[in-house]
């Protein structure tokens, strides 16, 4: 299969501002995502249907309605992890009695002079990595990673997934 052809499949695309071929089976790039340019991206697909140009097609309807999905439910994502993950709680929890002995907290190299609102938290976060794995035309498996700024996860990631119903999945906290 002619690699330009697939490339040229993915350029059409709204979301993305360069797309690399990597192989039969894998694409990465950059999108935009939240109002955030410049979001890695990787796409590997079931290498047993590489000769398939409408897969490739259907593919990137399927990447670019999960993409529309996670583009729209920002909230909802954001709202889903402060709840699962409790690092919100946490962190307002150390605010709190930093506040209560000293009158300001500083925790790490961030200053408080008062908790965070979910709000702020949400609006600091946004997307550094999504990955997508095509296995057919029904099945496509999501996650990426949320980091914020300023960094209230203090050096960490959270992997978030997003199966093919829409289904939120926390899957914790790394790096």
């Amino acid at each position: 299969m002619d690699l330009k052809e697939i490339k040229n499949i993915f350029e059409n695309s709204k979301y993305f501002s360069k797309i690399l071929i990597e192989d039969d089976f894998e694409i990465s790039g950059l999108i935009n995502l939240w109002n955030e340019n410049d979001v890695d991206i990787s796409i590997e697909f079931n290498p047993d249907y590489v000769d398939n140009l409408e897969f490739y097609k259907t593919s990137l309807k399927l990447i670019e309605e999960k993409l529309n999905w996670i583009n729209e439910n920002k909230k909802l994502i954001c709202k889903t992890f402060i709840e699962d993950e409790g690092v919100f709680y946490g962190l307002n929890d150390e605010i709190e009695k930093e506040l209560s002995k000293k009158g300001k907290a500083k925790i790490g190299n961030l200053e408080f002079s008062a908790p965070l609102t979910e709000e702020e938290f949400t609006n600091s976060l946004y997307i550094t990595y999504i990955n997508f794995y095509i296995e057919d035309e029904k099945n496509i498996n999501c996650n990426f990673d949320l980091d914020c700024e300023p960094d209230y996860l203090f050096g960490h990631l959270a992997n978030i997934e997003i199966d093919e119903n829409n289904d939120i999945l926390i899957s914790g906290i790394n790096g």
